[in-house]
């Protein structure tokens, strides 16, 4: 099973003073690769009542090059991809150009193919979660 480290740097920031309801965050994942055909790396599902917009997400294998890499949606465990790089170096930051918008129970997932065991893959994200109003 892959190892995985969370930090939740949660800045506890708030949109309420604009009058937007939500609170940016940031997150950094360590994964520690077991070198399967694919590794999937997960950020938590989006709570009941909420929304996320993922801003910025980037991804880096310190340890080595590997085949691909795809940035996505977990939706009803459907992955739909936003994002693809093909054959990314070993110390290189890949981090996707649009944002993600995440809805209620759905999850960010960052699927690597090709990773040796071992590897250290670092995931950095960044965004604001929102209440929805009904």
């Amino acid at each position: 099973m892959p190892v995985e480290a969370r930090a939740i740097l949660d800045t506890n920031w708030s949109f309420d003073n604009l009058g937007r309801l939500g609170n940016l965050f940031r997150h950094r994942i360590t994964h520690i690769s077991d070198g399967g055909a694919i590794e999937y790396i997960h950020d938590d599902p989006v709570m009941s009542g909420a929304i996320q917009v993922i801003t910025r997400v980037s991804v880096e294998n310190e340890t080595s090059d590997y085949n691909q890499l795809r940035i996505g949606v977990l939706h009803a465990e459907l992955f739909h991809p936003h994002e693809e790089e093909k054959n990314p170096n070993a110390g290189q930051l890949y981090w996707m150009s649009e944002e993600i918008y995440l809805g209620e129970r759905e999850k960010l997932r960052i699927a690597l193919s090709g990773t040796s065991a071992s590897d250290v893959i670092t995931v950095y994200i960044e965004g604001f979660e929102a209440r929805i109003m009904r």
